[in-house]
């Protein structure tokens, strides 16, 4: 009987633990504490401009630790929110202005500018809540790194 009553408080215990996680998974948090939750080293930036008036969609990259730094610290100003998966559109094709962080071993994150929205890996959408963006800001970075 007490080994029931036991088992039974741990898992009470176990579905408190994950409700409360789960809460705070999806309240608003600074960039940097997103960041942080990500545990990686980003080592490349990736540019893409989307396709305009029938030319092809252009793309660059760079992997100057310098400039990855400089994104992360303007990132830092905005706080972000986890989107639930009915907040997100699955037919949402994205041919917008884009910066990708990527890792060595292959993690990103892509930043859709127009949309004020972070993509993790393909799979976790985030969106900046106190955006827009500051577009001059993203415009004089795009165009200072065009190769």
């Amino acid at each position: 009987m007490k080994m029931r009553a036991f088992l039974l408080i741990a898992l009470i215990i176990g579905g408190m633990y994950t409700m409360i996680e789960t809460i705070n998974d999806f309240k608003e948090k600074s960039f940097a504490e997103f960041i942080d939750t990500v545990d990686t080293e980003f080592a490349m930036l990736t540019f893409t401009k989307p396709m305009m008036h029938g030319f092809p969609a252009e793309t660059w990259s760079i992997d100057d630790e310098n400039k990855v730094d400089e994104l992360l610290q303007f990132l830092e100003n905005y706080h972000v929110k986890k989107l639930k998966p009915e907040e997100i559109d699955p037919d949402d094709n994205i041919d917008e202005l884009t910066i990708s962080l990527r890792d060595s071993e292959g993690n990103n994150i892509t930043i859709v500018i127009a949309e004020n929205l972070i993509i993790q890996n393909s799979l976790l959408y985030y969106e900046i809540v106190d955006g827009p963006l500051d577009v001059d800001w993203i415009v004089r970075f795009f165009v200072s790194n065009k190769s």
